[in-house]
């Protein structure tokens, strides 16, 4: 069976803003199509949600962000009660002294986790959860 892959929000962003910071390697992938992947319906919120705050310069309207992927194939999956379930299991982690609390990040680790994907990320409180299931592919430069 074929690895299939979520992309975390920030990646999303750096793939659709064509942001350097998105390792060639992983950009080239998705481009040529060499694998599944998918994105959050709720990277898609966080990102509404931030911008509504002026918490990020991506100026992208969320028709803009569903064409950006449709063109790359790259389906969008819903939350669902299983990911639910996920995210009720997962353990909220001591990283530096501090909870990991932020929801959209532990609810994109519950899918991955629940789907069997790997998720892609640059974030480094993610490794910790690879203990609990978390298969993650780290963007590296």
């Amino acid at each position: 069976m074929r690895n299939s892959y979520l992309l975390d929000t920030h990646i999303l962003i750096w793939l659709l803003d064509g942001d350097d910071r998105l390792n060639k390697n992983i950009r080239e992938d998705i481009d040529y199509y060499q694998r599944p992947y998918y994105a959050s319906v709720e990277s898609l919120r966080e990102i509404v949600i931030l911008q509504s705050l002026n918490k990020i310069s991506f100026n992208r309207t969320l028709d803009d962000i569903v064409s950006g992927l449709q063109e790359r194939m790259i389906d969008i999956i819903p939350t669902q009660t299983n990911h639910i379930r996920a995210l009720k299991k997962l353990p909220v982690p001591i990283i530096n002294g501090k909870a990991h609390e932020e929801p959209f990040d532990r609810l994109l680790i519950a899918q991955a986790i629940a789907d069997r994907h790997i998720l892609i990320s640059s974030d480094a409180k993610f490794p910790f959860y690879k203990e609990y299931g978390l298969q993650l592919l780290v963007n590296e430069k």
